[in-house]
């Protein structure tokens, strides 16, 4: 995180007892890790009806990034009132990913004050993120299909080096009765290599799930 000048001389006149909670503090919002939310966008746009007029329903992507989620940091801390303002080419690239502006907007909102990096960083770090991340044919299918929970882990595992079942998850919402596939999220370290995924979550999805093909 940018060090605030203008913070060093209140900060020497500061009591001791004062400067270790704000070192803690400063400690505590350094992110340990991401988690890289990656979205069915023909799931979401089946079930949401508040998407189904949004660009990546109406322009039929397959894939589209929610969010790149710091872990280890207090979610109170992370909220910020600043502005993302990036580049043209860097709206471009992102746009492939992100296709709607008011939730790249939001996302920095939510996450900002404790990612350590400004918004062209971070969303850089997201891009370079998706892109290194080989997908299984399966969850781009244009036709809908069944799959073994397991065996999708086990796909992104043989299409991605270093990655593990255990920096996986998946997450499935029922629909007319099946399992169906709504989000994969991906762990790394704040290095941008694989970790185990420390954040809990129940266990949404079936052995069986239904992969929602083209919207």
């Amino acid at each position: 995180m940018m060090q605030k000048l203008w913070l060093i001389p209140l900060l020497k006149s500061l009591p001791f007892a004062v400067l270790f909670v704000l070192s803690i503090r400063h400690v505590y919002a350094a992110p340990t890790g991401f988690v890289l939310q990656i979205n069915l966008t023909p799931a979401i746009c089946k079930i949401d009806a508040s998407q189904k007029r949004s660009r990546q329903c109406l322009e039929g992507y397959a894939l589209t990034v929610s969010g790149l989620m710091p872990e280890g940091v207090n979610s109170r801390s992370c909220a910020t009132s600043s502005t993302a303002v990036l580049s043209p080419v860097q709206k471009r690239l992102l746009m492939r990913i992100m296709p709607d502006e008011n939730t790249q907007a939001r996302l920095w909102r939510s996450v900002g004050g404790c990612v350590s990096m400004n918004a062209t960083q971070y969303f850089r770090l997201m891009v370079n993120l998706a892109d290194k991340l080989n997908m299984p044919a399966e969850v781009t299918t244009p036709t809908s299909i069944s799959v073994n929970r397991d065996h999708l882990k086990q796909r992104f595992v043989q299409l991605n080096s270093g990655l593990s079942p255990a920096a996986i998850q998946l997450a499935c919402n029922n629909s007319q009765g099946s399992s169906l596939l709504t989000r994969i999220q991906v762990c790394y370290q704040s290095n941008g290599r694989y970790q185990a995924c420390h954040i809990e979550q129940v266990q949404t999805c079936a052995n069986q799930m239904t992969i929602q093909g083209s919207y």
